[in-house]
């Protein structure tokens, strides 16, 4: 089987590559005098977290289950991307809007940047687990806007700030927060509690301030969203030294990925200026363990009555099953969550058939999240 040895690598990186959100947005939600503004805003972060899944479950599924420590780090990511697709929705739901989850879903294609990220930004891209993917794309994703200096990284870079034309993810939840606190509690008049979805039912986690991720008020927005950019970025990683964990006693996915990137368990150090560093103990990633797929696959890139494209149809119908599930869950039916669940473990074993079949000597098919490489109208326009 070929080994991960051809790797997928973004041309636009540099050490301190983020996803950077476009100005515009953050002052359109600054000035919101109504809820129009954060209910689209919301949309495009339901997207966002979306489209964070397709990478995430390309590369769990390229991983060998020897690779366990590594395979079971990136599972705990991509639970917790649904959990704050569900987080983003419930919100969306409490101030009045619907979620289109099949569009949003349907129209995404890779490699693209992200509905919030500048057009030149960071580019994210479907490939399996390997360092360069972990590093110039899963770690990016999930960087934090500071100024303190990561673990593994050399020495802190200056903040985003206000004056250079964009900001992180973090800053855009706080704008979202900040335009509910301004809108007042009328915007929760009407919160619809019965089509959100409890998330104790189906995620093993509480909120504080919000126990089953129902929003209802300015308080419970304020602590599902928070845990959002906990869970992404740490609980305090503005300055040094830092708190890397996510509140519930685990590491939040920036240094989860670094974990798998660096070979080492993140531990205290007291001799780091972050006051943590990768010098724990191993985890493993052996790419010999690795199923080197197709970069960015689609549907149309496999032979019509080829066994790739047989099993690729199983695989495209099975997730736009899932995204038809999803907008069920979020648009009334919130105990649709288990079908769409069981289509998620679904996916796993389609997933092997379509990985059976080589497309050349140094990759075997990749399941396809997307049908066609053709590029779609934006559902949220900001």
């Amino acid at each position: 089987m070929p080994d991960a040895a051809t790797e997928y690598r973004p041309s636009i990186w540099d050490d301190y590559i983020m996803l950077k959100v476009r100005r515009e947005i953050i002052d359109k939600l600054n000035a919101a005098a109504d809820a129009g503004p954060v209910q689209e805003s919301l949309k495009a972060a339901v997207q966002t977290e979306l489209m964070t899944i397709p990478p995430y479950l390309t590369a769990l599924f390229s991983i060998r289950d020897e690779n366990f420590e590594a395979r079971k780090l990136v599972h705990s990511v991509v639970v917790e991307e649904m959990l704050h697709m569900t987080l983003a929705a419930n919100t969306l739901i409490a101030i009045g809007g619907d979620v289109p989850i099949v569009a949003l879903g349907s129209s995404i294609r890779y490699p693209s940047t992200f509905p919030l990220d500048v057009d030149d930004g960071l580019v994210v891209g479907l490939a399996s687990l390997t360092r360069p993917q972990i590093h110039d794309v899963f770690m990016a994703i999930e960087r934090p806007d500071t100024t303190a200096t990561l673990p593994g990284e050399g020495g802190s870079v200056p903040p985003i700030g206000p004056g250079s034309g964009y900001g992180s993810l973090g800053d855009f939840y706080n704008a979202v927060i900040e335009a509910l606190k301004r809108l007042g509690p009328s915007v929760f008049a009407q919160p619809r509690l019965e089509r959100q979805v409890v998330i104790t039912d189906w995620f093993n986690y509480e909120i504080e301030g919000a126990p089953d991720g129902r929003v209802s008020s300015f308080e419970s927005a304020q602590a599902v969203l928070e845990k959002i950019i906990a869970q992404g970025e740490g609980l305090q990683i503005r300055q040094d030294q830092i708190d890397p964990k996510d509140g519930d006693k685990t590491y939040a996915h920036y240094f989860k990925f670094g974990e798998i990137y660096y070979g080492k368990l993140l531990v205290p150090d007291d001799k780091a200026i972050s006051g943590w560093s990768y010098t724990g103990g191993d985890v493993p990633l052996d790419t010999g363990l690795i199923v080197t797929l197709q970069n960015n696959a689609a549907l149309s890139d496999y032979p019509p009555d080829s066994g790739a494209h047989i099993a690729g149809s199983a695989f495209y119908g099975a997730y736009c099953r899932l995204l038809r599930a999803l907008e069920e869950t979020f648009n009334g039916s919130p105990a649709k969550l288990d079908s769409a669940l069981g289509i998620m473990f679904e996916l796993k074993l389609v997933a092997q058939q379509v990985m059976q079949f080589a497309v050349s000597e140094n990759a075997y098919a990749a399941p396809p999240f997307m049908p066609d490489h053709s590029r779609m109208e934006p559902v949220v326009r900001l």
